[in-house]
């Protein structure tokens, strides 16, 4: 309707794919991510009015963890401009931000700030390597622009592992008077796979998330 309307709406997809231990395809799976969670919209409505996060005005952030974070004087930006290893593009072995995938398929919930049970980083039982997540990828198309993120996670665990969850941790900065302070991991989308995808032990999860905007012509 947005776009037979011309009013620009952002989009996101998910694409999954497993790879055996010789690198065969043996799973693929792609949906249509439809779970900004809160803080997503309030990043969005920040950026466009250029206001702080203030809890008096109910603009303030829930973190990875639960807790709230305000501030009526700083503006929030996702990661840093001079680093690669902020925002959604993590480092090797980092699990507090990046794309991250979980075992849990709960239902989607406009104020979840979390996955509801994340696979951590590691080679234990029920754990999966997270691999530097790719460069991005940026690019247009007629109207159509694209930011393309990819990750990947090795299974060294032992054993099979279902993910059922994937989400988008940033890493979130707060600035004023030209001063950039850390301020927390924060979640910005959450989506239940539509159908569990099994990673077999010494196999790979290659995640790729997509977000496009299509403008007026």
């Amino acid at each position: 309707m947005g776009q037979e309307l011309y009013v620009p709406i952002p989009e996101a997809f998910w694409e999954l794919e497993v790879r055996d231990r010789n690198g065969r395809v043996i799973q693929k799976h792609r949906q249509r991510s439809h779970s900004w969670v809160r803080n997503a919209y309030h990043l969005m409505f920040q950026q466009l009015a250029h206001v702080p996060y203030d809890s008096a005005k109910s603009l303030n952030y829930l973190d990875t963890g639960g807790v709230s974070k305000t501030n009526a004087t700083y503006i929030i930006t996702i990661g840093q401009a001079w680093s690669s290893v902020h925002g959604y593009w993590a480092a090797a072995g980092i699990d507090t931000y990046g794309i991250v995938v979980g075992s849990n398929d709960a239902a989607e919930s406009f104020e979840h700030y979390s996955l509801q049970t994340q696979i951590m980083n590691g080679s234990g039982a029920g754990q999966l390597a997270y691999i530097a997540g790719e460069t991005p990828v940026i690019s247009t198309v007629d109207t159509t622009k694209k930011a393309e993120l990819v990750r990947f996670f090795n299974n060294n665990s032992g054993g099979s592992i279902d993910v059922k969850e994937v989400g988008l941790y940033a890493h979130m900065s707060s600035s004023s008077g030209g001063s950039v302070n850390f301020l927390a991991y924060i979640m910005t989308s959450r989506d239940k796979l539509t159908s569990t995808v099994t990673v077999p032990d010494t196999g790979q999860l290659k995640v790729t998330y997509t977000i496009q905007l299509t403008y007026p012509a």
